[in-house]
């Protein structure tokens, strides 16, 4: 009773959903998480955070610049008379035989730069057949990879170990003859732009010890306790990350290998938002990363190409936060004119610097 009325009576269902209603705000553990994230930021030292990151942006522009193997260099033949080991076999491999519109003359320009070789198109009921019949013991860790690219991406290699030959994504297009590039070797592997190798291209003889080096221990890589995103499990399961860390780690003959500096296969930074043709390469390229998804674009273009300019953008608003100057946020620093002024010219510099970064990765 209240004031003498009656109130009506609250059905015990309809009193636990009003008491779930209640706002989050109101509850101590999100309170207590706020009151440390906000002790949190605002210990925060911008350097602490920027001079590591720029470090970071650093190695980066140093691997693109000046750790790629040198052009002007590159042998592909070791011998004299330069006698082509590798067979004459074009591969390429798609889900189905309805190829994308973009890629769809990728095949026939192939076959007529390479008029005298045999061209062999792959797709994923070709691919299963081949593991079956040839390769049984692979056919659990194949059947139960989470992501079809992932498939695509250990399929090659044992295409290559079977047959031999040369093997391209359907967005690399020949514009002359790929002899050019895998010379007298038996194992052909092209570096990226970015860092490490890739299996975008890749050339070898049949039964190549490398091969069967990496379809032996792929089981191994199918799951493991580093691979929490979508990214990172394809490329570090079968994709070109796995490739290059076995590669750099296999201690076998390297005698015989090549490995195609960036710029000679024409293949361009992922950083880069436009490139210019590399006469020195015999391919080009097209638009690729189809399997790309929200988390790649984070890992790829924000993380590994502007971990810089990301940092700046970032701090800048903690550091607004910090010292009261978001409307709604308290502080205790005193706003005089010269606090202004100096927190004008600190964060000016800071973003010049991030987009002289972001301007360097952009260059063609």
């Amino acid at each position: 009773r209240s004031n003498g009325c009656q109130l009506p009576a609250i059905h015990p269902v309809r009193r636990e959903r009003d008491t779930m209603k209640l706002s989050l705000k109101d509850k101590p553990l999100y309170k207590e998480i706020c009151k440390r994230i906000d002790m949190l930021v605002r210990r925060l030292e911008v350097a602490y955070i920027l001079v590591p990151v720029g470090v970071l942006q650093l190695f980066f522009l140093y691997l693109e610049f000046f750790a790629s193997l040198p052009t002007g260099g590159f042998k592909p033949c070791r011998e004299t008379g330069c006698i082509q080991r590798i067979p004459k076999i074009i591969h390429q491999t798609y889900k189905n035989d309805d190829i994308p519109p973009n890629w769809a003359g990728t095949p026939p320009a192939w076959k007529s730069v390479h008029p005298d070789w045999k061209y062999m198109f792959w797709t994923d009921e070709k691919n299963l057949q081949l593991i079956k019949d040839h390769y049984p013991e692979f056919l659990p860790t194949y059947e139960n990879y989470p992501y079809g690219i992932q498939r695509s991406d250990a399929a090659r290699y044992f295409i290559l170990h079977k047959y031999g030959g040369v093997y391209a994504d359907l967005d690399i297009k020949p514009t002359r003859p790929v002899t050019e590039i895998i010379g007298d070797a038996e194992l052909v592997l092209p570096q990226t732009p970015n860092f490490g190798l890739t299996n975008a291209f890749m050339a070898s003889v049949n039964g190549s010890d490398f091969m069967a080096h990496i379809i032996k221990i792929l089981p191994d890589h199918a799951n493991k306790w580093y691979q929490i995103v979508r990214h990172w499990h394809i490329m570090t399961s079968a994709g070109p990350t796995f490739l290059w860390a076995q590669y750099e780690r296999w201690t076998g003959d390297k005698s015989k290998d090549l490995i195609v500096p960036a710029a000679y296969w024409g293949k361009c930074s992922i950083c880069k938002s436009r490139c210019r043709d590399i006469e020195t390469s015999p391919l080009s390229h097209l638009t690729g990363n189809s399997w790309f998804s929200i988390d790649s674009f984070i890992f790829n273009y924000v993380i590994m190409c502007n971990p810089l300019p990301l940092a700046v953008v970032l701090l800048f608003f903690v550091d607004l936060y910090k010292t009261g100057r978001i409307p709604g946020t308290s502080t205790k620093v005193v706003h005089s004119a010269r606090n202004h002024r100096s927190f004008g010219i600190k964060w000016l510099g800071f973003f010049t610097l991030a987009f002289v970064c972001y301007y360097i990765k952009q260059m063609p």
